[in-house]
């Protein structure tokens, strides 16, 4: 018994390792890039570990100035996006959860079916209606066009983990003289930190990762976000490989962070609403 136990351990291991070095794997080669030099990008067999590691690229892209406008752009939009979704997406959820009507199934399921419409097919309704608003290559023009995908994702996670929260905590906060807007406020919420901290990380990484409505909807740098900032990299006549890599190295600094914040609340609030 002991040896099986054994073996399916190492066996575990090895496949965890074999998934951490396909996962990790893009990130250390688009890493070894942006410090590689372009002979060394560009030869064959390749370096696979330069020869002379150099911050070049990095000292290229922040001299621009453009990456500032481009991180700072994404940020904002991302983070209000996100906020304005979860004030919406919440009570929402809690109600699709709680509150049954002859609607309430149909509509939850036609929130549900807009996440089944890929994004390229709501290019043109969007920017019809943005350019009918005058809101063409600005930051609110893009958080309107993020806010109602990133509802859908929210809406549809929540609305299941609020289902799951027992009735009997409701019943005796009731007891205890709160309404409904209590009950979600200091009993509901506090419960669903864990469901709202996947539910604000899924939801930031949609505004942050978009890329064809903010191609389509932008025009200067005043607007536009870091994905189109990093396709700008690739031209008609050239790739700028190590400015690339460089720029995609430090995007993802401010997802990594904001994970980690997010992340606090996937381990507290299991009993938070319940003890109060």
């Amino acid at each position: 018994m002991f040896r099986k136990i054994k073996i399916s351990n190492i066996l575990s291991y090895i496949v965890l390792i074999l998934m951490s070095i396909f996962v990790l794997f893009p990130f250390l080669w688009t890493f070894l890039t942006s410090i590689k030099s372009d002979k060394e990008m560009f030869s064959i067999p390749p370096f696979w570990i330069p020869e002379s590691p150099n911050i070049q690229n990095y000292v290229e892209v922040l001299g621009k100035g453009d990456f500032q406008h481009f991180i700072i752009n994404s940020i904002v939009i991302s983070f209000v996006t996100l906020v304005l979704a979860l004030l919406i997406g919440a009570p929402a959820a809690y109600g699709f959860a709680r509150y049954k009507f002859k609607l309430s199934g149909f509509l939850f399921a036609l929130v549900v079916a807009v996440r089944m419409f890929p994004p390229i097919t709501l290019v043109i309704p969007y920017f019809i209606a943005i350019r009918s608003l005058g809101l063409i290559d600005t930051k609110v023009g893009l958080m309107i066009t993020y806010l109602p995908l990133m509802l859908t994702l929210i809406i549809w996670i929540l609305e299941s983990f609020f289902r799951e929260v027992p009735i009997d905590i409701e019943e005796a906060a009731e007891m205890d003289g709160l309404g409904t807007i209590g009950k979600f406020v200091r009993i509901v919420l506090p419960l669903s930190l864990p469901a709202i901290g996947v539910a604000s990380i899924l939801g930031f990484m949609v505004a942050w990762n978009e890329f064809m409505l903010a191609l389509t909807l932008t025009q200067t740098v005043e607007a536009q976000t870091m994905p189109v900032g990093i396709a700008g990299y690739v031209t008609t006549f050239q790739t700028y490989w190590g400015q690339m890599s460089a720029n995609g190295m430090m995007y993802i600094i401010p997802v990594i962070v904001f994970t980690f914040i997010a992340q606090k609340g996937l381990v507290k609030g299991l009993t938070a609403g319940a003890v109060k």
